[in-house]
């Protein structure tokens, strides 16, 4: 079984000492430990590259269990990172791919509480994203995710975005999905500035190693 990278071991070892110790030993039942095991796997772990059913594998559970935990580690342990879902929104569409037939850029989105923040953010703008044939499968129109892109990470990145769009429609030489989104994910991270944790930096070295290199 394929052993599952932490990119900060102290951070992990402390913040699981810290949780599990503060009402004592044993206070935290079985249930309560897996939610935060999955926590710390989260953020301090490699699972941005690894889908729930590549996560079950590793961790010996069904795929649906792993779900769950994911879940209940989201709600019991929020967020409180600056723009944490701006960062992981960005961590998806750095390994979406385009669906040239339809003009639409697909991506998954197993992390149900991403997910529901994101379709909060359209359906707040009379937006929405295709998903009715798997609701972790996501199809959006360019248009939309321009929107989308202009509010989480300002004008300058959605404007130079849409550059690029119109050029890969257009079909220009040197100009195809995967190099605009190299250019979108660099400008991205710029534009967060700060916010971009080295945690963050280290789960988009893994999905876009030519980005950021080592």
């Amino acid at each position: 079984m394929n052993a599952i990278k932490i990119t900060d071991t102290n951070g992990f070892v402390d913040e699981l000492l810290g949780e599990y110790l503060k009402n004592g030993m044993g206070a935290l039942s079985k249930r309560e430990v897996d939610i935060l095991i999955m926590y710390l796997l989260g953020k301090y772990g490699d699972l941005v590259t690894l889908s729930n059913h590549e996560l079950s594998i590793r961790l010996q559970m069904t795929e649906t269990h792993v779900k769950n935990l994911r879940y209940e580690a989201h709600l019991k342990y929020p967020p409180v990172e600056e723009k944490y879902v701006e960062i992981q929104f960005l961590l998806v569409l750095a390994r979406s791919v385009f669906d040239a037939e339809k003009e639409k850029i697909n991506f998954v989105l197993e992390d149900e509480y991403l997910r529901h923040a994101i379709q909060g953010r359209l359906k707040a703008r009379g937006m929405f994203a295709d998903s009715s044939f798997n609701t972790e499968i996501i199809k959006i129109d360019h248009t939309a995710l321009e929107k989308l892109i202009r509010e989480m990470y300002g004008k300058k990145v959605a404007d130079q975005f849409q550059k690029g769009f119109s050029r890969l429609l257009k079909k220009e030489a040197g100009m195809d999905f995967q190099s605009l989104l190299k250019t979108f994910v660099k400008s991205a991270v710029n534009s967060l500035g700060s916010a971009v944790g080295p945690l963050a930096i280290a789960q988009l070295k893994l999905l876009v190693p030519e980005v950021f290199p080592s």
